[in-house]
């Protein structure tokens, strides 16, 4: 799990559906989960290092603030949501696992469940494709497609369902030469 989150708890409940009487214990490791599966494939391992120890000290400035403030939080922020969503009924005890329900309430289906989900993914998911439209446009050293340790990926997968980006199978220059270079759609 991360030491540090790239989005608190607290800034969850206070942005999102998640209440404020949930406990943070109950998905604080939903957002670390989010970190290392979703925005360190992202920016690959030497970038998402930089922004780690950046924002673990308060440092980072100009475009690593801005990729920070505009594009990792919020894709952790709606991501763990998704996640959590799906998740947030059970619970695993020394007396076995369990579906919580509470007395003055009603457990929402899994299509009701799935839906929610899918509607936060689809946040994470345009934050997502902003940060790669971000990215070509400015140049960071540490963003590398192929580095030692994890590649930084334009094609981090989420289950949204709706998808309106690039073919999986095309191959881009993330820092294109001249604006000629730039497909556009």
């Amino acid at each position: 799990m991360a030491d540090f989150l790239f989005i608190s708890p607290t800034e969850i409940k206070q942005t999102t559906i998640v209440g404020g009487g949930v406990d943070d214990d109950r998905f604080v490791f939903v957002i670390s989960d989010v970190q290392n599966t979703i925005i360190l494939p992202l920016l690959g391992e030497e970038l998402y290092n930089v922004i780690l120890a950046g924002a673990t000290n308060g440092t980072l400035t100009g475009l690593y603030l801005e990729l920070y403030t505009k594009y990792i939080q919020p894709i952790t922020k709606y991501q763990s949501v998704a996640n959590f969503v799906l998740i947030s009924n059970y619970l695993v005890t020394n007396g076995g696992s369990v579906s919580h329900t509470s007395d003055n309430a009603q457990l929402m289906s899994a299509e009701e469940l799935t839906r929610l989900s899918n509607t936060y993914a689809g946040m994470a998911d345009t934050f997502i494709d902003r940060f790669n439209d971000w990215i070509v446009l400015n140049h960071l050293t540490e963003y590398k497609t192929t580095q030692d340790g994890v590649d930084a990926s334009t094609h981090v997968s989420n289950r949204s369902g709706w998808y309106f980006g690039k073919p999986s199978n095309r191959i881009q220059d993330p820092y294109p030469q001249s604006p000629d270079d730039i497909i556009k759609f």
